[in-house]
């Protein structure tokens, strides 16, 4: 059974079984055969009942809709015409538009269907549909609640004293109710709704000698949610409004957690709440400020990362453990005995703050489908390796302070998580704290991707907040390979949503420096070399939403073929134009970058158009390029031009850009609005506006105008954009 919108609406299924003419119901025997009847349903699905009293809703009725392998279960009990009653079940299933019993599955034999006995008078027919049942049901089957955020609630109907022959129609209602909670955080895809004594899972049960069905809402047992609180999760549509389908009861006092369990909202004596009926739709607004709702203070789960006092202070073997432990699914103690590792229903949750004390260690890596959730607690003083050798799973509620990794020979992805995060990756509610990541390598000939955080990522990373002194540093004289390197990340496929600076009495210092060039060869030809350099994300393919990041992003030792250098990201890389049958969702939305932003030196390859060199440096993109959406966004700080080299004058066939927010737009089909540069540009160059420097309020080149939509703020005698249009890539 298929579960659609809540639009309100009734859908008949009537299924025949060939009676050739109409039963005589009456109670003697002189017209029947001693033969049994096939037995025909009229079944009708209505939507849920609309709560009358507050509190208020504008939640319309379900419509559902049975589909081809449906399953129904089917309890009848017949009284027959000298009193007797005599019991049958059936499982039907809905095949080529029939009803056809489950309890035959030859598919030599035919299916014979539930039949009226010739000697009944009347019978009650009590039918249930449970979305995940598709077979016979011989004791019970459960299943949690928290499904019914991807399928159809159950549903019963019952049909009392049907007289012998005649059609039975099946009325079916909602055996849950449903809850919507709005005015929920924005931005969230998913609740818990936790109370004291949930019933958080269902049953429905067959009594083997009467064929009884038996539904009951009940606590989960062990096997269904094996230590882990009780919960029924809800989907959220991200605007904060919450569905919930719960068992009927009481939920005058609950609580709304975010994802495993951490504190949210608690709400107390909601007298509206205190019966909510079955096959019945409710919906609670949450009012701010509120006497009898109780917002949890985030900042107050945190411990202070510069408080010790309590730290575990652990060595290289129990180091080693502890990430096996994680690895494995286990709990952990220390050589003292002491719980740092619990075992929860998916991972392991942190149970302390623990110091690595710059011990050497072997990482792992995290397996996809496994959680680690750090609880609130720190993992301090990593020193020369990553946590873990790529994320494939969930990371949750941790911070990390006092982190290192120092680099002196060629490398390819660093991060103090990980170097890699894959597509499957979850990464929710870190706290880093003065983390230096530093390479300073003699060779860097391949793709090399480096930030605090994560080198690569494919994955989603939310709800990050940085503090201290963060620092990414890279430096080569010889570097032809290609570098993303970011504060947070060198480069994302996947997204990168709510970033922020920690609420910290000690200041907060994020540097992303790239000093990297490449030697010239005999015949005075450069090597190929390309450098995407921000204050955030190097190099971003996917999408980035709310982040703000205050830094000093700096190119201004580095020479490269590509020189992308922004506030926020080097390049925001889409789709190229006209390529339809692998269309890229690439989207910046809702940010902010205050940022004292330097681009590098732009040296081409030869003299050809495809191997200009390219400079493009913007408060808030180096180079936007094809992307898909740009919008509500602003860059602060400033912008510097490249007369920071002394007797600076561009080589032949190189370019440069210099831009408020953009150093270059380009993308017929790039959606750019809202966007607010107020970046000073910071240069004594007085170029015209022509080949090869140009500088914009705005932009320094784009493909075409986006004044309209946007706005500028910055001083000096620039135009809104430098150059509009002549871009070839």
């Amino acid at each position: 059974m298929r579960q659609h919108g809540w639009i309100a609406t009734v859908f008949l299924a009537t299924l025949l079984y060939g009676c050739a003419e109409d039963p005589d119901v009456g109670t003697g025997l002189s017209n029947r055969e001693e033969r049994d009847l096939p037995i025909e349903f009229v079944m009708e699905v209505p939507g849920m009942q609309q709560a009358e009293a507050e509190p208020a809703s504008r939640v319309q009725k379900d419509q559902f809709k049975f589909e081809e392998g449906d399953v129904i279960h089917v309890n009848a009990t017949f009284t027959l015409l000298d009193g007797r009653t005599t019991s049958d079940y059936d499982c039907l299933e809905l095949r080529d538009g029939r009803w056809t019993s489950k309890e035959n599955e030859d598919p030599n034999t035919e299916a014979q269907p539930m039949s009226w006995p010739w000697d009944t008078d009347k019978a009650t027919f009590r039918v249930y549909y449970l979305a995940h049942s598709s077979g016979i049901l011989v004791e019970s089957t459960e299943r949690l609640l928290d499904n019914l955020r991807t399928e159809a609630d159950p549903v019963y109907a019952e049909a009392v004293d049907v007289p012998y022959g005649a059609a039975v129609h099946l009325v079916f209602n909602h055996l849950c109710t449903k809850l919507t909670v709005c005015g929920l955080k924005t931005g969230e895809e998913e609740f818990w709704l936790q109370k004291t004594g949930l019933q958080d899972a269902y049953v429905l049960s067959r009594d083997a000698e009467s064929d009884f069905l038996d539904f009951r809402f009940l606590e989960s047992t062990e096997s269904l949610r094996p230590d882990l609180d009780r919960r029924v999760m809800g989907t959220s549509d991200g605007e904060g409004n919450a569905v919930f389908y719960l068992a009927p009861g009481d939920y005058s006092n609950l609580k709304i957690t975010y994802p495993y369990g951490l504190a949210y909202l608690t709400l107390t004596d909601i007298a509206a709440l205190g019966d909510l009926k079955a096959n019945t739709a409710y919906t609670l607004r949450i009012n701010p400020g509120s006497g009898n709702v109780d917002e949890a203070d985030e900042d107050e789960w945190w411990p202070d990362p510069d408080d010790d006092q309590n730290d575990i202070k652990l060595d290289t073997e129990e180091i080693n453990g502890l990430l096996k432990a994680i690895h494995d699914g286990q709990e952990f103690l220390n050589k003292e005995g002491i719980p740092i590792l619990s075992v929860e229903e998916n991972g392991t949750a942190l149970l302390r703050n623990v110091d690595f004390q710059d011990n050497p260690f072997t990482w792992q890596v995290l397996p996809n489908g496994t959680v680690f959730d750090g609880k609130y607690h720190y993992i301090k003083h990593v020193s020369g390796s990553a946590l873990f050798s790529q994320i494939n799973g969930r990371v949750s509620n941790l911070g990390i302070a006092g982190g290192k990794i120092t680099r002196a020979e060629e490398v390819s992805d660093i991060g103090i998580l990980a170097p890699v995060s894959s597509v499957s990756a979850v990464m929710t509610n870190l706290r880093l704290k003065t983390i230096s990541i530093s390479v300073d390598s003699p060779l860097i000939d391949d793709v090399c991707n480096i930030g605090v955080l994560i080198g690569s990522n494919s994955g989603t990373i939310y709800e990050v907040a940085l503090g201290g002194e963060i620092r990414v540093e890279i430096e080569s004289e010889n570097a032809p390979g290609r570098l993303h390197v970011g504060g947070l990340v060198g480069q994302s496929s996947g997204r990168v949503r709510n970033v922020s600076l920690l609420d910290d009495d000690d200041p907060i210092r994020v540097h992303v420096i790239c000093n990297c060039r490449f030697p010239l060869d005999a015949d005075e030809n450069y090597a190929e070399g390309d450098r995407y350099v921000g204050g955030l994300i190097g190099l971003s393919t996917g999408q980035t939403d709310n982040c703000l990041i205050e830094a000093t992003v700096t190119a201004a030792g580095s020479q490269g073929v590509l020189m992308y250098t922004g506030g926020l990201i080097g390049m925001l890389r889409g789709t190229e134009e006209g390529d339809t049958e692998n269309p890229a969702n690439v989207a910046l939305t809702n940010s902010i970058a205050s940022c004292e932003v330097t681009g590098g030196l732009a040296y081409p390859l030869d003299n050809t158009i495809n191997g200009e060199g390219r400079s493009y440096t913007g408060g808030l993109v180096g180079y936007a390029y094809c992307a898909t959406t740009i919008t509500d966004c602003k860059s602060l700080g400033k912008v510097h031009g490249h007369d920071y080299q002394a007797n600076f004058s561009p080589l032949d066939n190189a370019y440069y850009g210099v831009g408020g927010a953009f150093g270059q737009l380009y993308g017929m089909n790039t959606t750019v609005s809202t966007v607010d540069a107020r970046s000073q540009i910071v240069t004594s160059l007085a170029f015209p506006k022509e080949e090869p420097y140009f500088i914009g309020l705005f932009a320094g080149r784009s493909d075409r105008d986006h004044s309209a939509e946007n706005t500028t703020h910055g001083s000096g005698d620039y135009e809104f954009i430098g150059e509009i249009g002549n871009i070839h890539y």
